[in-house]
């Protein structure tokens, strides 16, 4: 069961981190408002900034579990 978990954190870790560019910006020389999920591009980034720590805290806190259980 744990490894079924780790495994999906594993993946999400990697998809969010291959999601992510840091090199586009949502703020630029454009007047055009965006429409999305977030009001500004530091608020995009520091959500996925804190999705991506909070995946690799639960990484290591499995890997440790499955370590020692398993």
């Amino acid at each position: 069961m744990l490894e079924n978990v780790w495994f999906l954190i594993v993946f999400t870790i990697v998809a969010v981190i291959l999601s992510t560019d840091p090199k586009t910006s949502i703020v630029g020389g454009q007047n055009v408002s965006s429409a999305g999920l977030f009001t500004s591009a530091s608020d995009g980034k520091k959500f996925f900034r804190t999705i991506t720590w909070g995946l690799i805290a639960a990484f290591y806190i499995l890997t440790l579990l499955i370590s020692y259980y398993g």
